[in-house]
């Protein structure tokens, strides 16, 4: 998995307690978009921010997760960041940023929806056999409107080379 490394020793620093579902967004250099929903526990050094929904009768992680991928998120984020060689975000300016909450369906349509275009492009093993299903299906369109022509009514010869010489305009 890319970012995520099983770590070979404990840190010797705080390590903050992470629990599959909950998402992990990197407070240093917020611009490198760093976030990841956790799909085991585990621990995170004290620069990773862990965000842990508390209901989520109200909000489901995969779209917290998808609100938060996006670049408005990032925006903010790095928009709150101090520091000049290594930045990091404002913790608390963090949890000022606006999440819109639709329904539980909705947010469930949208995840769905977010997983399968993330698959196609980001999974070879599903994303590289639809994109060329889909680029077959283009040809196949194109060719066919390329060559329907209207139908002939009398048969025409084929066209023999023209022996003249060309006209120069």
């Amino acid at each position: 998995m890319k970012g995520r490394k099983d770590a070979s020793a404990l840190p010797s620093s705080n390590v903050a307690e992470v629990s599959e579902g909950d998402i992990l967004v990197g407070n240093i250099r917020p611009y490198l978009q760093k976030i990841w929903l956790a799909t085991c526990d585990g621990g995170a050094s004290a620069d990773v921010l862990v965000l842990r929904i508390i209901d989520q009768t109200q909000v489901l992680s995969s779209y917290l997760y998808r609100v938060l991928a996006s670049d408005r998120f990032f925006d903010f984020h790095a928009s709150t960041a101090r520091g000049g060689k290594m930045p990091r975000g404002d913790r608390k300016r963090i949890l000022e940023f606006r999440v819109p909450v639709p329904s539980l369906d909705e947010q469930r349509r949208i995840s769905g929806i977010l997983d399968q275009m993330n698959a196609l492009v980001n999974d070879l093993s599903s994303g590289l056999p639809a994109e060329i299903a889909a680029r077959r299906k283009q040809y196949e369109y194109y060719r066919d409107r390329l060559l329907s022509f209207p139908e002939l009514t009398e048969p025409t010869a084929m066209a023999s080379p023209n022996t003249q010489e060309p006209t120069r305009a």
